[in-house]
């Protein structure tokens, strides 16, 4: 709906046809080309992202051909920016630019031009078409980075915070008034800028606190990324055992901790939105920190504990989110979003179109690469790309797609989903770093949303879509599946949550789902005991029957040679040569010829 109102449809249109055109004057009604981007990086599905993508793209094609008309020169027309959507789209662009939106992650308009130039080549139109290329990517590129990136008017405060980061440092480290003073007056700025009820003075504020901590860990001072890193885990441990304004803890990680204790649902979404931010920066950080400093195979070797590192780090700080005791359904998906993201690993593609160092940054991001397919080559290879455009107004109904193919495009952003349908995986080395509690916390907490999401999709005359992939249910169930995973692996885990009685209290949970993955648990329990109880009574009789063929070998030497003998002509009668291989079975028909020649 939101898309569709930044377009008009001209009066005498006939009903069906895509004659739409772009208004930009409403973007500046909606709050500006902010608000868009602000949108687009808290999109969700492939649609959305897509979307949302395109409606930036025709905001830029529209700047481009204002700065034509400014010089004198031809605009560009629709069917002049046609081929190139496509284009985009097939090398998943949108998806791409939502990471660049949302991590502000740099580079990603170059890495698809050279992957969009190198299909155009062939082209009949190559030349206008790289042209506009050219322009389109630049465009966004600056419009991406107005919005991840803080405005160069607070370059000075975020210097002063950078060199004035504890409160000692502010109250004893200068002897000039004025700096104490000043550097009081920036941290009192970003504190404003974080509690705003304006969420675009909160963006900016989310972006400065994310480079204060960054830069707790990658300045160049003694110590390693690592041990920066482990040395900022335990600030956010004291920040949340203490009171924040111990020394011990830097004013970055007391802003950010502070966002917890706000009465508002929307301030404290702010301290998940930086740390998934922080994270993910990390990962970067200790990526080019590895590489610089030590071979290909060590870094491949190194990997896990990089991951560790990150994990620590997240499991450190959602402890606080539990500890806060938060109840806003929103925050509680969004921490389980964090989670999902930083302990599965989505299975590999084999139809992926390689595009360097493009698909590992969604690989990293944990998005997918999945419509990355050789569409480009396809497009490229005919002389008229605009044959084979795909329609910037179609949806994915207009497409032609059945609802399978839809739901499988509405969960590839979605974890937990791709967790439940076998397409994830969740290696029990990073599942044993995180605290039983958050898994065991949030599963309760959304208690009940389920079914409410499904109650809502009735209400609103929805066609089965009230649990769409990657929903409350799903993250329920996917919680459990890890919950069930930590508790078989780890029997402390297990003690955590009151043992097998909190599994039995599932069984009457509203969710299909969680009564039947507690259910499956609990038989694989039981099944366990009664094997360890048969075992046991197996081991007894076997070294009962043991004792008395030994007694037999010893007191009754004859009668034991005799049943040797038959036990071999047994063996060649049955041809079962197994008789007189495994100890096992030549026990057992010592046994029962001791029983038929009537041995007591």
């Amino acid at each position: 709906m939101l898309t569709n109102m930044l377009y008009q449809v001209p009066d005498g249109t006939q009903s069906g046809a895509l004659d739409t055109h772009f208004v930009p004057e409403r973007i500046d009604l909606l709050g500006g080309v902010d608000y868009i981007c602000l949108e687009y990086s808290r999109a969700n599905s492939k649609e959305e992202k897509r979307d949302l993508f395109f409606v930036l793209f025709d905001y830029v094609v529209h700047q481009i051909n204002e700065t034509c008309l400014a010089a004198g020169l031809s605009t560009y027309t629709y069917d002049d920016a046609q081929p190139l959507a496509s284009l985009l789209a097939s090398a998943d662009a949108p998806e791409a630019f939502y990471i660049s939106v949302k991590h502000g992650v740099e580079g990603v308009g170059d890495m698809l031009t050279k992957a969009i130039s190198a299909a155009l080549s062939q082209s009949a139109e190559y030349e206008q078409l790289n042209t506009l290329l050219d322009k389109v990517i630049r465009k966004l590129d600056g419009t991406v980075s107005t919005f991840s990136r803080i405005d160069n008017e607070f370059a000075y405060m975020i210097q002063v915070t950078k060199s004035f980061k504890c409160f000692s440092s502010i109250q004893d480290g200068s002897e000039d008034g004025d700096i104490a003073s000043r550097a009081r007056l920036c941290w009192a700025t970003l504190h404003s800028l974080l509690h705003s009820q304006i969420s675009s003075y909160r963006h900016h504020g989310y972006i400065w606190l994310v480079e204060l901590l960054l830069s707790e860990v990658s300045e160049e001072t003694d110590g390693s990324v690592w041990s920066k890193i482990q040395n900022l885990q335990e600030e956010i441990k004291d920040a949340g055992s203490h009171d924040t304004s111990c020394p011990e803890v830097s004013l970055p990680v007391c802003l950010l901790c502070g966002l917890l204790k706000s009465k508002h649902n929307y301030i404290r979404w702010g301290f998940l939105y930086v740390l998934e931010k922080f994270l993910m920066r990390c990962k970067l950080l200790l990526d080019d920190s590895d590489m610089q400093e030590h071979s290909v195979a060590y870094h491949s070797k190194n990997r896990l504990d990089k991951a560790f590192a990150v994990i620590d780090v997240m499991s450190t700080a959602l402890l606080l989110v539990f500890q806060s005791n938060e109840t806003d359904h929103i925050n509680i998906l969004k921490m389980c979003d964090m989670l999902f993201s930083q302990l599965c690993l989505r299975l590999p593609s084999t139809n992926v179109m390689q595009l360097g160092g493009l698909q590992s940054l969604g690989q990293l991001f944990g998005c997918t690469t999945k419509n990355m397919e050789c569409t480009l080559e396809t497009l490229a290879s005919h002389k008229t790309i605009g044959t084979k455009s795909l329609s910037r107004n179609e949806t994915l109904q207009d497409t032609g797609m059945n609802q399978s193919t839809q739901s499988a495009l509405l969960c590839e952003t979605s974890m937990s989903a791709l967790l439940l349908k076998g397409l994830a995986i969740a290696p029990m080395q990073l599942v044993a770093r995180v605290p039983t509690s958050l898994f065991f916390w949030p599963l309760m907490q959304l208690e009940g949303a389920a079914s409410d999401d499904i109650a809502l999709g009735i209400a609103v005359g929805s066609t089965g879509r009230g649990n769409i992939p990657g929903a409350t249910s799903d993250i329920r169930a996917a919680l459990l599946l890890l919950l069930i995973g930590k508790c078989t692996a780890d029997p402390e885990a297990l003690s955590e949550v009151e043992g097998n009685e909190f599994f039995r209290g599932l069984l009457d949970d509203t969710d299909s789902r969680v009564a039947y993955y507690s259910a499956a648990f609990l038989l694989k329990v039981c099944l366990s005991a009664v094997v360890d109880c048969l075992l046991t009574f197996l081991l007894h009789l076997a070294l009962i029957k043991f004792l008395v063929v030994q007694r037999m070998m010893t007191e009754e030497p004859d009668v034991y040679q005799r049943m040797l003998q038959s036990l071999i002509s047994k063996a060649q009668q049955c041809n079962n040569e197994k008789l007189l291989e495994n100890p096992y079975l030549q026990m057992r028909g010592i046994l029962q010829l001791s029983n038929d020649l009537g041995v007591q």
